[in-house]
């Protein structure tokens, strides 16, 4: 039960309130037994740095920040760790004792993890990474960092992955290949490949009915991760199942990205089993709700 002793993490964005990390992050708090609490607040971009101060002054343990803040937010903190000086983003900040309020870089660490857990092993892989987003940028970093062998970055605006690329190759010394996101690009490439990774939004909800992948493409010896966690089982993930590849929800990112929050606002860890059942429980509502 919230009360005058109740300390917060915070999520803030703009849009937020579709945000499903209170649902998950609370659940695990509280079987914690803590006396800690996430709740989300809308920040609009001009009220930024007022919300980061005033969060400080409330001795609030930290932020979670998502679209559009994640850039804006480095210029109102005291330091940032190596990751987040690379990407030139934040979407953790903690506000320490003695350092101040200190900004981390953990959606790629969310996205390996969940890969990790699964059995998937970066080391010497081909990868097709399919976007030009912040998150294409950030996971074909640490994709590389994490020993992939061979980076193919496809895109509809071609330009966005070129510099994706380029960014890749002066940060990791891996040389990514750029091709443009088409079908006929998409069956040339995935035959070699050992991983596909989708961190485009096709397929998210409410476009439920779209794939960026045609089903012919897949393959039975590909592992297959869609970054997209709503649907549960989005086209791309069910083609995937039925070509016999391996695959990999989104889910697992937005839980173990959680997770990290938890650790290092409050030095515990939480139950990422008991955040996946509360996600997975209550996506299923919401879209029967729909």
């Amino acid at each position: 039960m919230l009360n005058a002793s109740t300390q917060f993490i915070a999520i803030i964005g703009d849009p937020i309130e579709h945000s499903m990390t209170p649902v998950i992050q609370n659940a695990a708090l509280r079987a914690l037994g803590v006396n800690v609490a996430n709740i989300a607040f809308r920040v609009k971009p001009e009220h930024l740095r007022e919300a980061v101060a005033g969060a400080r002054a409330l001795g609030m343990l930290g932020l979670m920040v998502t679209i559009p803040h994640k850039v804006a937010i480095m210029q109102c903190l005291d330091e940032v760790d190596a990751f987040g000086k690379m990407m030139g983003t934040v979407n953790l900040v903690h506000f320490h004792p003695e350092r101040g309020a200190v900004g981390y870089n953990t959606d790629g660490y969310g996205a390996i993890r969940s890969l990790l857990e699964e059995g998937v092993s970066l080391k010497d892989r081909r990868v097709v990474l399919l976007g030009g987003g912040g998150a294409a940028r950030c996971l074909a970093q640490k994709l590389c960092l994490e020993g992939a062998a061979h980076l193919t970055i496809l895109n509809r605006t071609l330009s966005r992955a070129e510099e994706i690329a380029a960014e890749t190759e002066r940060n990791t010394g891996v040389q990514p290949t750029v091709l443009a996101l088409t079908d006929d690009n998409l069956r040339r490439v995935l035959p070699a490949a050992d991983l596909l990774v989708n961190a485009t939004s096709v397929g998210m909800h409410p476009h439920e009915d779209a794939t960026p992948v045609p089903a012919d493409a897949l393959h039975k010896d590909l592992v297959v991760f869609d970054i997209v966690y709503n649907p549960l089982e989005t086209v791309l993930l069910r083609d995937a199942r039925r070509a016999g590849a391996k695959t990999v929800d989104g889910v697992g990112m937005l839980v173990y990205t959680n997770e990290l929050a938890v650790q290092t606002c409050t030095g515990l860890t939480p139950d990422v089993q008991l955040m996946r059942q509360v996600c997975v429980a209550e996506l299923q509502k919401r879209q029967s709700h729909t």
